[in-house]
């Protein structure tokens, strides 16, 4: 089953409107890379063995439960107690409360640790499987990411696949007037990963890019070039970070989804 991007943001877009609540810009940035993801890998079991996802940047989980809701593990039911108070679907994964969850994030900057240490039990279990790892541009400005970047290659992990959403913008403003990481693909390549940076907006090059990986003993790195609220021309400003829409704005960008 080949999940649509922007039917995933629909459902994004919905949610955020519904509570006037929640990360929209940096979910929509990521619709391509989740809807191939949940297309090509079972993500949804938390037994051994299994490839896992850990979603660092974990205020971008509306998107996951988008792509839950698309394969029908999720109901409408589900959706509307989104940010709801002891609800499955916190504003943040947690994977006590929504099994299908692998790690629960929300604290910037530990996910690609958690990871890590995923992707090692899988090579010393000999498991077969890997571990991806979403994390933000804004987020490895975070030193703890650094330390995990400079670990992995110790262990040979090829099965750690870690993406970078490169959509230039965080909270507070754009990543370049922040804190610049340019040349971003350089440095990792120096910790002794592969690095592939691409178009993060396109489901054909993220396919691409996965499909060139080697089984090589360096982990990997794919930065990804994505727009902030990609999908709706309006919502590429970093003002989208947390903003929900108001009608008028709700109705625009579904229009443009739908288009």
């Amino acid at each position: 089953m080949k999940i649509s991007a922007n039917r995933l943001r629909e459902h994004v877009l919905r949610m955020i409107y519904e509570k006037q609540s929640g990360h929209i810009g940096g979910s929509f940035s990521l619709a391509e890379l989740v809807a191939y993801l949940y297309s090509n890998y079972d993500l949804t079991s938390r037994g051994i063995g299994g490839s896992k996802l850990i979603l660092s940047k974990g205020h971008a989980v509306p998107i996951l439960y988008a792509a839950l809701y698309e394969l029908e593990i999720l109901s409408d039911e589900d959706l509307a107690k989104f940010r709801e108070i002891d609800s499955p679907l916190q504003g943040h994964p947690d994977k006590v409360r929504l099994p299908y969850m692998h790690a629960t994030t929300g604290s910037l900057g530990q996910g690609l640790s958690i990871a890590l240490g995923h992707a090692l039990a899988m090579k010393l279990q000999a498991l077969g499987g890997k571990c991806f790892c979403i994390v933000g541009d804004g987020e490895i400005q975070e030193g703890q990411v650094w330390e995990a970047f400079m670990l992995a290659p110790k262990f040979k992990l090829d099965n750690l696949i870690c993406f970078i959403d490169f959509n230039k913008s965080q909270n507070d403003g754009l990543v370049e007037d922040i804190l610049p990481l340019d040349p971003l693909g350089e440095k990792l390549a120096s910790f002794k990963w592969d690095i592939i940076r691409i178009n993060g907006n396109s489901y054909e090059e993220i396919e691409k890019a996965m499909d060139s990986l080697e089984s090589n003993g360096k982990p990997k790195c794919i930065i990804l070039d994505t727009q902030k609220g990609a999908g709706v021309s309006f919502m590429n400003d970093p003002a989208w970070h947390a903003k929900a829409p108001n009608k008028e704005e709700y109705e625009a960008a579904l229009e443009e989804l739908r288009c």
